[in-house]
């Protein structure tokens, strides 16, 4: 009996045993965790980094082709895709008939589209040069522009007669010359070496004589006239008036009072 309650003995713990040892594996099979078992929740993965958006492409900005003919432009910037159109002609002395005078846009905006417009110089018509040689600078400008022409800044040259003083002493082309409108016509404004006359009026003519020696001029004529207030020798006019301009040496010309 001994023996048999042994053997069930060992018999009993193996059962239970092999329960302990195998039951995790078969609660696996059958989809059951055992406690303290369970798996670590997944990490989920990193998100994704943004992407940048694009880089603006840099615009173009409008290249200069003032001075170019339109051809040479176009086939500089066809690469580009850049439309030049023409927007118009003026006529320029300075510029060889169908280059590039001025553009929209100016050199270095930026163009919204590719698109450049562009004046063209044009031959202007052959015209005569007025005459304006001896007219004081203002006149002469404004027949020259009035007729077509351009007069840049005038020229000065030194001259001794003074009544050439301030006026055209020469021009470039010549008057009655055939030139093409737009052109300029180069003036030269004679300058004498002139002083503004003082007074000599007022004052007996021996008194005068004095002043007008002293103030570097000569006596010139002197005609008497009658006169009912004034006494003999009173200077009464002169010429040039007071206030003009004369070249030192010149005659001063006195009006005086006749004797009684």
């Amino acid at each position: 009996m001994n023996d048999s309650f042994k053997m069930f003995v060992i018999a009993l713990v193996t059962a239970v045993a092999t329960q302990l040892l195998l039951a995790p594996y078969i609660l696996k099979l059958q989809g059951f965790e055992p406690a303290g078992t369970a798996a670590a929740p997944a990490t989920p993965d990193p998100a994704p980094a943004p992407t940048p958006p694009p880089a603006a492409s840099a615009k173009l900005t409008a290249p200069n082709l003032e001075g170019l003919s339109v051809d040479a432009a176009r086939e500089r910037w066809r690469a580009k895709n850049i439309t030049i159109i023409e927007d118009g002609t003026r006529a320029d002395s300075g510029a060889k008939p169908g280059t590039i005078l001025s553009q929209r846009p100016s050199p270095g905006e930026t163009l919204d589209s590719k698109e450049i417009r562009v004046t063209v110089a044009q031959a202007g018509e052959s015209i005569q040069v007025p005459d304006v040689m001896g007219k004081v600078l203002a006149d002469a400008r404004t027949e020259l522009v009035d007729a077509g022409f351009e007069v840049p800044e005038p020229k000065s040259k030194k001259v001794d007669d003074v009544a050439q003083d301030g006026t055209v002493v020469s021009m470039e082309p010549n008057a009655g010359a055939q030139a093409t409108e737009g052109v300029a016509v180069r003036l030269t404004i004679g300058k004498a070496d002139v002083v503004a006359v003082p007074k000599f009026t007022g004052v007996y003519l021996k008194k005068a004589r004095v002043a007008i020696e002293e103030a570097g001029f000569k006596v010139g004529k002197i005609r008497r006239v009658e006169h009912p207030e004034r006494g003999q020798g009173y200077v009464l006019k002169q010429d040039p008036e007071e206030g003009a301009t004369a070249a030192p040496g010149s005659e001063i010309a006195l009006v005086v009072v006749a004797p009684n």
